[in-house]
């Protein structure tokens, strides 16, 4: 078990505090470590100690940490060309080409950017040049980033005290463990997308642009829906001339087995936005739709600069991106998801009847969610627990998100079986306290 923080993580954090705010993350701020290097699914901090990287980064390392295939990639590129803005590179078209081979049928188009707020926001703008129309429907317990339009979208977690938010129509997210009509599935019939079409009416005088969503909720729980549940939402919404945003910033890349989670509900989105293994570490976000919809003006108006961005699909950028993509290949990554999802369901799949605590466990390939709560009636949730699990974690050598199972898509079965033994025993030791 390890002290934390060091000696000479706990010095430069305080160095480093004399610049930067502390509203960085409540993850980094609750135990004061500096990491200084990374190798696959490890991570080094200053003091020397090793730990399991349950959080991918911050599931941005997709291949895991200094992948030597992306290491010899980047190397290649940096003897090259860095940026040029705008202008294409002989890597680029390829990089796409290879994105609509692995993408859902009908994208062809692409635009790429370096941050997730905004990348969904350009894939509003695209969708509003398309329709004509300005308003859009968002789902509860949903999270599309920092920026106004962003955090108007998903207004469940973040503070209020930002200040407004612009006008969004919000739809049930069909979060069955916490179901706003206290029902069951699936003798409730899908009422929460039912009601869909009753929002979008009240919702605002003004036609709406597109409905955007996470097909799994990343930030807000690892929720799964029903498998039914987006054919019917994209029905309701396309009878009402609404395009369909999948938002897969953070479940894309294969992350749940699949390149796009949205391919395991058997829905073709007009726009999806993805990027944060894509680049493994390397700030890569796409915006991916039919060339129809992301060509139309002003987004896709040249010298109108809808779509322009200073760094997006920079050179260094595209190579990591053409790098990751080899290595999912090579080393059939979306397989050992797939896989290692399903040994994961197997450990943790009765943890809500082990432990007083865990409420609900939930998730697809290596990306799963455990919810805890105070009390397994009320289900209110119990936050205060998952500080300590993450605390006492990290002191054995996992270092996670709190309510999330998210490790580079590399991890074999011994390393992952290995954090789930530190994490099952964490939980443990805080349920008996």
């Amino acid at each position: 078990m390890y002290n934390l923080p060091g000696p000479k993580s706990s010095e430069l954090w305080d160095l480093d505090q004399n610049y930067v705010i502390a509203g960085r993350s409540n993850i980094a701020d609750k135990v004061h470590l500096v990491f200084e290097r990374g190798k696959g699914v490890k991570i080094y901090d200053t003091d020397g100690n090793e730990y399991l990287d349950f959080s991918a980064g911050i599931l941005t390392a997709c291949t895991g940490h200094c992948h030597p295939h992306l290491v010899k990639k980047l190397q290649e590129q940096l003897e090259k060309l860095w940026h040029v803005y705008a202008f294409p590179t002989p890597q680029r078209h390829e990089l796409c080409r290879q994105l609509t081979e692995i993408t859902p049928e009908g994208i062809d188009t692409f635009a790429f950017y370096c941050e997730g707020s905004i990348t969904v926001e350009a894939a509003l703008r695209a969708a509003s040049s398309y329709t004509k129309s300005w308003a859009y429907a968002a789902m509860t317990h949903s999270y599309h980033g920092r920026t106004l339009l962003t955090r108007s979208l998903g207004t469940h977690l973040l503070p209020k005290k930002f200040g407004p938010t612009v006008s969004a129509t919000h739809l049930h997210y069909p979060y069955c463990y916490r179901c706003p009509f206290k029902m069951k599935y699936p003798q409730c019939s899908l009422a929460c997308i039912e009601s869909a079409g009753d929002l979008l009416q009240s919702g605002t005088t003004e036609k709406h642009a597109a409905v955007i969503f996470e097909p799994i909720v990343g930030a807000g729980g690892i929720i799964v829906p029903p498998q039914d549940a987006w054919k019917r939402l994209a029905e309701i919404c396309r009878e009402k001339d609404m395009l369909v945003i999948a938002d897969e910033v953070l479940t894309g890349v294969g992350r749940t087995g699949k390149f796009l989670a949205i391919e395991h509900f058997g829905v073709k989105p007009d726009i999806t936005t993805f990027g944060k293994g894509l680049g493994s570490g390397f700030p890569v976000m796409v915006v991916a739709g039919k060339k129809e919809i992301l060509s139309a003006s002003p987004f896709g108006e040249a010298g109108g600069g809808g779509s322009s961005t200073s760094f997006g699909g920079n050179a260094l950028s595209t190579a990591a991106a053409l790098g990751t993509i080899e290595v999912m290949e090579q080393e059939k990554l979306l397989d050992n998801a797939t896989r290692l999802g399903e040994e994961i369901k197997q450990r943790i799949g009765d943890w809500p009847e082990k432990f007083r605590i865990v409420g609900d466990v939930r998730g697809m390939g290596l990306l799963w969610g455990i919810e805890l709560v105070k009390d397994k009636k009320t289900k209110e949730p119990d936050q205060n627990s998952w500080e300590s699990i993450y605390e006492i974690c990290l002191s054995n050598g996992v270092r996670l998100v709190p309510n999330r199972i998210c490790p580079p898509l590399t991890i074999t079965a011994e390393q992952l079986h290995h954090g789930l033994d530190i994490i099952e025993d964490a939980i443990r030791k805080v349920e008996r306290a």
